[in-house]
């Protein structure tokens, strides 16, 4: 069973395909792995999380990041860049420094979109799967 659909947008070749691999192996569907914000072609009302490197190749993915935002979807950042380091509105992201192990930052996503299900659960009743409603 599929529990939903997760983006994830990282420019390290190997980094990128255990994440996918560990994604998968939590029940969720990949979308991507996309290796630049120019190849992220995705829709994202059926996207459930995201794990994100916050620079691609020395493009910086804020603008997928405000989306991702406005969409209230989970968001978890996989990079090598402090929390410090990142503009204040994105400060309260889920955040795995690297070089942390790809599990630690799927599990992180895993943990938060939980919490999220739960929440909206709560706020709104059962409505099938907890992002769609």
């Amino acid at each position: 069973m599929i529990r939903g659909r997760i983006l994830i947008v990282e420019d390290e070749y190997f980094l990128a395909d255990d994440c996918a691999d560990l994604v998968r192996k939590a029940g969720f569907a990949v979308a991507g792995p996309f290796y630049s914000l120019a190849d992220v072609h995705v829709n994202l009302w059926d996207i459930d999380g995201a794990l994100i490197d916050i620079n691609l190749r020395g493009v910086c993915v804020y603008p997928l990041l405000d989306d991702l935002l406005d969409w209230r979807i989970p968001v978890t950042l996989y990079t090598g860049y402090a929390r410090e380091t990142l503009p204040a509105k994105y400060a309260g992201l889920s955040h795995v420094l690297k070089p942390s192990k790809p599990s630690e930052a799927v599990k992180e996503l895993c943990r938060q979109i939980k919490a999220t299900c739960l929440l909206r659960l709560l706020d709104r009743g059962p409505r099938g799967f907890c992002n769609k409603g």
